[in-house]
């Protein structure tokens, strides 16, 4: 009885600072610090983002259907103003997560049921890696000459510890559909 508890608290201690796997304590002071600057315009530093994004990797765009419009032409096109209410979205998870750098229990549960969301979109684990360059782009235009590599370094990491919970929550969503007899 002794020995589960004290597993319990160990594991319990270590989830309560899970995002220290992934950044530093330096790390996530350079994120949390620049992420100050980042947040003066978050629509168009994920607009950015997320046009960039489709320059890069035109087969995501099917995954936003829900954020465009068809001309009369037929032809879709994203619809500016839903694809920069959902940009500010992703950048405001993005700026929690760097503000959530001291207890990220509570904020590691928030990414995974948003990637139990995500599931629903057909987002899969494996597109994430195609998103950071995007990121990436994105915080070197807002930040400038304060995007050194050590902050680039810092976030991403962070993207990292965000992605990995999202990814966690797409998983689970998934082992969760198998269990479920048809």
């Amino acid at each position: 009885m002794g020995c589960n508890s004290s597993t319990t608290k160990t594991v319990s201690r270590a989830n309560e600072k899970e995002m220290s796997f992934y950044l530093t304590q330096e790390e996530m002071e350079l994120a949390r610090d620049s992420w100050a600057i980042v947040a003066l315009d978050l629509p168009a530093t994920g607009l950015h983002i997320f046009t960039r994004l489709f320059e890069m990797e035109k087969d995501f765009q099917k995954l936003f259907k829900r954020l465009m419009t068809q001309k009369e032409s037929g032809e879709f096109v994203f619809d500016t103003a839903r694809l920069e209410r959902h940009a500010s979205l992703v950048m405001k998870q993005l700026g929690q997560a760097a503000e959530h750098t001291d207890d990220s229990i509570n904020f590691s549960a928030s990414l995974r049921l948003l990637g139990e969301k995500h599931a629903g979109y057909n987002v899969k684990p494996e597109m994430f890696p195609f998103f950071w360059p995007a990121v990436r782009d994105g915080l070197k235009l807002r930040l400038g000459d304060k995007f050194t590599v050590k902050v680039e370094l810092a976030w991403k990491h962070l993207y990292d510890y965000v992605t990995s919970k999202i990814s966690e929550g797409i998983e689970m969503n998934r082992d969760i559909k198998k269990k479920i007899p048809l």
